[in-house]
This record gives structure tokens, C-alpha cells and sequence, in this order.
């Protein structure tokens, strides 16, 4: 698939890109009491690509051949959650119990959204890297999931606690919903990124209503070969008018928290320039 850019203004980017993604599906270390403590993660499952069959992860064989595979996790650029440096946090707001990670200090906050069925833990190697990048990380999830309500609050609080830049991340359905809140929250959010977002979160349209009210910097990413997903980032580009990134990723059937696994994936880089670019 080609998409053509506006060629009328610098600040629209729309490009085919290939990308081989070594991770392949597979899913990193992570905390078993954490992960079992948030089991209950639920999204929009009627849009979310967690539904179809799993792919069997390459290092359950023991003939398994693939050399990254055999190193050790942080070897293979996959992130331990919780690390040493994230801290466990429980918010009681609006009659919603928010819970989560939070790692680093500072001004400028990411706040990421995992997908359907997933935990903080979705997006850890891109919140190792925006720490790095001088981010304080907050990786959340509430007692009925994700859910915009629950985000925009999120957002109020980290303002309330000194936050002077805010920028929105999520995977998948996390990616809906990043999007609607970015439409919704006054004062705007610096930025937003959504990996493989449905073109729906809760009702027909509301994404695009929402990209429509939202003109501060967008990135959009979806790999050509995931059906009911590759469409999206192009049915966006035209509602939104302000700086973005929006891609199709030419060769590439990966989703989600897929495209950030590993801290040395391609796109985990080039989604933390976008928002250190546009975040103070």
C-alpha cells in the first residue's frame, strides 16, 4: 500500500516504511505476583487484535534456533516490569481505583495505555526509553480497564502534581482511548501517540471526532498487514490539522505494543523523538 503525503505543509508526515520487527509476538520477562495482581485488565474487545488466536512464542521450543532468543532478557532489549526503578501506585478518584507504575521525577509526564487484556507492563521497553529521555513514566490501569474517564483524570492529577508537559501514549485500544482523551482534555495534551488504534473506542466515530478536535502533535502507526487496522492511520490524516506522523509500516503485520517490545526496536526511537520533539 502507498499513502501519499501532504505535500502542502512540512508538518504533515505520511510515508510507507519497512521495518523488519524481530520480536516476532514474543512477550518479555515481567513480574508473575504484578501480572497476576492485574489480571483483570479489560478493553474494547470487539476492535482489539488480543482476540485472535495467540501466536506460540519462539523461545517455548527448545529447538527454538534463534541466537537473540537464547540471550538473557535484557540482552535481547526486553525491559523486566516492574524494574528496579518503577514504583507501584494505587489512586482512589471519582469512584475509579487507578493502579500502576510510575517511574522517574520531573515536569514532563507520559502516561501509557496498554491494550485490551494487558497490564502497565505492555509498553515497559518505551517507558524505559522516555525515562531516559527525561520523562517520569505512569503506566496505568483501573479496576474496569481503560477507559477515557479514568485517563482524563489520571491526566488532572499528574497536572495537579506539577506536571507543566503531558503527553499521551497507548497501544491498541489504548490507542482509542489516547486519542479520545487527547480530543477531550483542556488544557490540550503536548502530544499523542496511538500503535495500531481501532477506528472506534466506545462508539462509531468517536476516534475521528475526536482527532478532528484535537490540533496539537498526532503520531499514528499500523502495520499494512493487520487487517481492520492498516486502514486507520489514512482515515485519520485528513480530520487532523496539526503536526503529525502517521504511518502504515510497509511489510509488517505487528500491533500494538508489538512495534516497542524492545528497547532497540526501530520505532520505539522514532516515537521518542516525536514526543521529546513536541514536549517542551
Amino acid at each position: 500500500m502507498t499513502i501519499l503525503s501532504r505535500a502542502d505543509s512540512p508538518r504533515h508526515v505520511m510515508h510507507t516504511v519497512p521495518l523488519v520487527n524481530p520480536s516476532d509476538h514474543r512477550i518479555p520477562f515481567i513480574g508473575v505476583a504484578f501480572m497476576l495482581a492485574l489480571g483483570g485488565c479489560t478493553g474494547v474487545p470487539n476492535r482489539e487484535a488480543d482476540d485472535r488466536p495467540a501466536t506460540p512464542s519462539a523461545t517455548a521450543s527448545p529447538d527454538a534456533t534463534n541466537t537473540e532468543d537464547a540471550l538473557p532478557p535484557a540482552a535481547q532489549g526486553l525491559e523486566p516490569c516492574p524494574g528496579d526503578a518503577d514504583r507501584e501506585f494505587v489512586v482512589r478518584t471519582g469512584g475509579r481505583r487507578i493502579t500502576g507504575l510510575v517511574r522517574g521525577s520531573g515536569d514532563r509526564v507520559a502516561v501509557l495505555s496498554h491494550q485490551s487484556r494487558g497490564t502497565p507492563c505492555d509498553l515497559a521497553a518505551l517507558g524505559a526509553l522516555l525515562n531516559k529521555a527525561g520523562f517520569r513514566v505512569v503506566a496505568w490501569t483501573a479496576d474496569s480497564g481503560i477507559d477515557v474517564k479514568a485517563l482524563k483524570q489520571l491526566v488532572a492529577r499528574e497536572r495537579a502534581r506539577g506536571a507543566a508537559n503531558v503527553v499521551l501514549v497507548g497501544a491498541s485500544a489504548g490507542g482509542a482511548r489516547s486519542l479520545v482523551a487527547a480530543g477531550a482534555i483542556e488544557p490540550p495534551v503536548d502530544a499523542v501517540v496511538a500503535l495500531s488504534p481501532p477506528d472506534l473506542d466506545l462508539v462509531a466515530g468517536d476516534v475521528e471526532r475526536a482527532v478532528e478536535r484535537y490540533d496539537g502533535p498526532m503520531m499514528v502507526v499500523a502495520g499494512e498487514g493487520d487487517p481492520g487496522f492498516a486502514e486507520v492511520p489514512a482515515k485519520l490524516q485528513p480530520l487532523h490539522d496539526g503536526p503529525e506522523d502517521i504511518r502504515a509500516i510497509a511489510g509488517s503485520s505487528s500491533h500494538g505494543k508489538d512495534f516497542v517490545l524492545r528497547r532497540t526496536e526501530p520505532l520505539a526511537a522514532d516515537v521518542v523523538a516525536f514526543l521529546t520533539q513536541h514536549a517542551g
